[in-house]
C-alpha cells in the first residue's frame, strides 16, 4: 500500500493506494455509529460486500441506485434523503459513496 497525504493544514487527509484495501476497516476513519452506503447497480455486485464487512458493528444502511447520468435527478436524490429519514439517521451520521460520477455527486450533495 502507498499513502499520499493531501496537505491542507488541519484539513489534511490521506489517500491510500493499493490492492485489497476495501475490507480494511482502519483505513476508513469513520467514527459515526450510523452509516449509509450509496452505490449503483454496477459497482455494488463488485465491492459492496467488502465495504459492508469493513463497516460491520455500526447501524448500516445501503442504497443501490441505477447506473448512469440520466439518473442524476431530484427523484434519485430524494431516495437518498428518504433512506436517511426512514432509517432515523442523525446529523452525525456518515454517508459513503461507493462509486463515482452520479453516486459521488448524489452522496456528496446529500451529506452537505
Amino acid at each position: 500500500m502507498e499513502t499520499i497525504v493531501v496537505a491542507l493544514g488541519s484539513r489534511s487527509y490521506p489517500i491510500h493506494i493499493g490492492p485489497e484495501l476495501l475490507p480494511k476497516p482502519d483505513l476508513y476513519g469513520i467514527k459515526a455509529k450510523q452509516v449509509l452506503i450509496v452505490t449503483n447497480d454496477v459497482v455494488a455486485p463488485l465491492y459492496l460486500a467488502s465495504v459492508q464487512a469493513a463497516l460491520r458493528g455500526r447501524v448500516l444502511e445501503t442504497l443501490i441506485v441505477p447506473d448512469g447520468e440520466r439518473h442524476k435527478t431530484l427523484a434519485t436524490f430524494a431516495t437518498v434523503l428518504d433512506r436517511l429519514v426512514d432509517a432515523r439517521f442523525h446529523r452525525d451520521c456518515c454517508l459513503v459513496a461507493l462509486g463515482g460520477g452520479v453516486v459521488g455527486d448524489l452522496t456528496g450533495y446529500a451529506a452537505a
